[in-house]
């Protein structure tokens, strides 16, 4: 008997066929914006090459249940960390809310305490506080360079001025990423690679032109989907998770984040 994954109560598969279906909510309230990427793969210096084990598509499966039966899914830890999708909640920084959320992720997969961070605060000094789209790089590079400040200094969809502090960005240091994959462009074995070994990816897709966080592989009985984590609110799919699959879930621009500040270096 083939294996097929349980989806959460809510959620929905879309595919090849379903593309309206993803895009049922009006984009002016939610304000997809995502640009397409620039930069060629392997051309950031932020960013290195994925450099881990390919898991062959023998063993996805096997792998795909074991993760499922364990409840080890990053979706499975996400939840159990009690931490939320973001709500970009009228702000078209979708390209600074997928990374965000993603190095949220990671802290709670690094063992880290859960902190939730503001999007805002990287995409406002990017744009110069306009409510505008832009590129998932320039949102890592930011990260790199100056971190992200909690919501507790600068709530996620804040588009004010009065939240650019000294004091902010100097608790921004905190939740810098220290190091990215640059996971290479539409390559299915890579993706699920990094999501086996429970590394989030944000994933940007020009189709969609919008960018999300790649959480787990799905066995679909047929095939297999990629369950993503969107940032329109907890009542988007389920709890913010819905399935992609056949080419609608092959995106454009990946980068996977490979460590975050450790707390003995600094961290909260």
């Amino acid at each position: 008997m083939t294996f097929r994954s349980q989806l959460y109560e809510n959620e929905k598969i879309y595919g090849d066929s379903s593309v309206e279906e993803v895009l049922d909510v009006n984009p002016d309230v939610h304000g997809r914006g995502l640009y397409p990427r620039e930069a060629p793969f392997g051309s950031l210096p932020f960013a290195d090459e994925l450099d881990i084990p390919i898991i062959p598509r023998d063993e996805w499966t096997e792998r795909i249940e074991e993760m499922e039966r364990t409840k080890t899914r990053l979706s499975d830890l996400s939840l159990s960390a009690q931490l939320d999708c973001k709500d970009q909640n009228g702000t078209k920084f979708c390209w600074a809310y997928g990374p965000v959320h993603a190095i949220e992720i990671l802290r709670v997969i690094q063992g880290e305490p859960r902190v939730l961070l503001s999007p805002a605060s990287v995409a406002c000094k990017l744009t110069k506080f306009r409510n505008r789209g832009g590129w998932g790089t320039e949102a890592l590079k930011y990260i790199v360079e100056h971190g992200v400040v909690p919501e507790d200094k600068w709530p996620a969809n804040a588009i004010e001025r009065r939240y650019d502090t000294e004091d902010a960005w100097e608790d921004a240091k905190k939740y810098r990423v220290l190091e990215w994959w640059d996971v290479e462009p539409r390559n299915l074995d890579q993706i699920f690679s990094c999501l086996f070994a429970r590394m989030p990816c944000s994933l940007g897709f020009n189709w969609w032109s919008h960018l999300v966080v790649g959480m787990d592989p799905v066995a679909l009985g047929n095939g297999f989907g990629l369950r993503i984590r969107n940032s329109w609110g907890m009542g988007w799919g389920d709890k913010g998770f819905s399935v992609l699959s056949g080419q609608k879930m092959l995106p454009d621009d990946v980068f996977s984040p490979r460590s975050a500040m450790p707390t003995a270096m600094g961290g909260d």
